[in-house]
């Protein structure tokens, strides 16, 4: 089968695949990337976003939900893959001669015509599931954390989709097929790893209140850039800024953070969902986001999930 076929059939696969085997793989992975990060210098906390926070309660409680519009998002590549006629992928060659010489999958890959942009290997491996988790460090600590976490990731076997992508779509099938056969992976989930300065985080915590109430007089779309630095083949300053609302209302799951921060962090929270109702912290959510984020809240666990997480907020 064409491997890029194979990805996107797999990650349908493993998104169909709600066992408590693949939920307890999926918290295994999350711990020990804390257990990584809690050793670096300048950590100050970490925490998760996007999925698997959004579709898990609070401490993981719950079975994992089937999200269609996984599915969908896998289909489109499968739509994309039968429209271009692909028997074979002509990135799998190019990867395997140039990748290793490659300083991103964004410089050499996106201007190259030799195939159509929704076929290119970011956009294969993008299907996949990883972990996104965020390493607070102390502002004067980023270089050591750097080169902290860069060498024992790479000691404990978890790399980023980027160092090796084909190698990445190999292991994710050996996950997916060892979990459908009851057996726990060996193998970790792609990383997805940022860092993120105590101070701009800080910041950022003590904002979301103002700035949804801001939205909410005059009628805007809140909105706090955020620019991490991210793990990708070596560590970058990403040159697209994520919404921080976004990820505050969504699906950010704190770890550890220190005493202040946490404090923070669990007051703003009690603001926000005091000072607004659900309807309104959804429409808050729908606006920053993307269509994908407002199709994947269809999903009546979802909702069920976001509403709980909410209301815990005005307890802490």
């Amino acid at each position: 089968m064409n491997i890029c076929l194979e990805a996107a059939t797999y990650s349908s696969k493993f998104e169909n695949n709600n066992t408590e085997l693949k939920k307890k793989y999926i918290i295994e992975n999350i711990k020990a990337i804390n257990d990584v990060m809690q050793k670096a210098p300048g950590y100050f906390g970490s925490f998760g976003t996007r999925y698997p926070f959004y579709a898990l309660g609070d401490s993981f409680v719950g079975d994992l939900p089937v999200i269609d519009e996984q599915i969908r998002y896998n289909n489109d590549l499968i739509h994309s893959i039968e429209a271009a006629k692909l028997t074979h992928w002509p990135c799998e060659k190019c990867l395997t001669i140039k990748g290793h010489l490659m300083p991103d999958l964004k410089q050499v890959c996106l201007p190259c015509p030799q195939i159509d942009n929704s076929l290119k290997p970011r956009k294969v491996i993008n299907r996949l599931p990883d972990i996104d988790m965020w390493m607070v460090c102390s502002d004067l600590y980023v270089d050591k954390a750097k080169d902290y976490l860069l060498v024992h990731f790479n000691e404990h076997n978890m790399h980023t989709s980027d160092i090796d992508p084909l190698q990445t779509i190999y292991d994710f099938k050996e996950i997916t097929d060892d979990i459908e056969n009851g057996k726990m992976p060996s193998k970790m989930l792609p990383l997805d790893i940022h860092i993120i300065e105590y101070s701009k985080l800080s910041h950022l915590i003590d904002e979301i209140p103002f700035v949804l109430q801001s939205a909410l007089v005059d009628q805007n779309i809140p909105y706090l850039p955020i620019l991490p630095i991210s793990l990708r083949k070596t560590w970058q300053n990403d040159d697209e800024a994520y919404n921080f609302v976004v990820d505050f209302l969504y699906s950010m799951t704190d770890f550890n953070f220190e005493k202040t921060l946490k404090r923070k962090l669990d007051y703003s929270r009690k603001i926000v969902s005091n000072a607004f109702d659900h309807n309104q912290l959804k429409q808050f959510l729908f606006s920053a986001s993307k269509d994908s984020v407002k199709r994947r809240f269809e999903n009546p666990v979802l909702q069920k999930r976001y509403c709980e997480r909410v209301e815990l907020w005005k307890k802490e």
